[in-house]
């Protein structure tokens, strides 16, 4: 898509905090049972053998998928400018169910994920950073529930001369008339 790309946004299965704690769940059940006596005597081995314990641990979080903030990721959303428009691409894995896998494969979907928002001709950086915000408000309701991370976008947004961004897309005989 032709434009001025400035952002992909990640798009995760589940937030953060619920995938950490959907997988301590996980290496607590496999490492200790749900059965009282049988966990009482899993406790007690772990808390003599502080290495089997800690190398356990450790390949049962491989297991169950790692760290959330790269395999968690089931598509994009890439952000541009195009013209006077604020635009998201959509990327997402091709699969019929979206489930906690390792194996994935991130392809094209759609050209925008949800309508364009229209920046005004002589619109300060302030206001073209709302209108960014806007659009990313309206892909992540468009996208739920899965958990669109602008986090990073944020950070480094209100710092941005989005005016000057937006006008270096611009042919310099137009830069130059303003």
């Amino acid at each position: 898509m032709a434009g001025l790309f400035f952002a992909d946004l990640p798009i995760y299965r589940l937030p953060r905090d619920q995938y950490y704690e959907s997988r301590a769940q996980y290496v607590d059940r496999f490492m200790y049972s749900n059965d009282e006596a049988f966990r009482a005597e899993r406790m007690a081995f772990y808390e003599r053998h502080g290495d089997e314990k800690i190398s356990t641990i450790d390949r049962l979080q491989k297991e169950y998928g790692g760290p959330w903030n790269f395999n968690e990721t089931v598509g994009y959303v890439r952000l541009h400018f195009l013209g006077s428009q604020v635009r998201g691409e959509l990327w997402m894995v091709k699969v019929s169910r979206m489930v906690r896998t390792r194996k994935k494969m991130i392809l094209f979907r759609s050209h925008k994920i949800v309508s364009e928002v229209f920046i005004p001709g002589e619109a300060t950086s302030g206001v073209i950073w709302q209108k960014v915000l806007e659009y990313v408000e309206r892909a992540r309701s468009e996208l739920a529930p899965r958990y669109l991370d602008s986090s990073l976008l944020e950070a480094i947004g209100v710092h941005v001369d989005w005016r000057s961004l937006l006008d270096s897309q611009r042919p310099v005989s137009q830069r130059e008339s303003r």
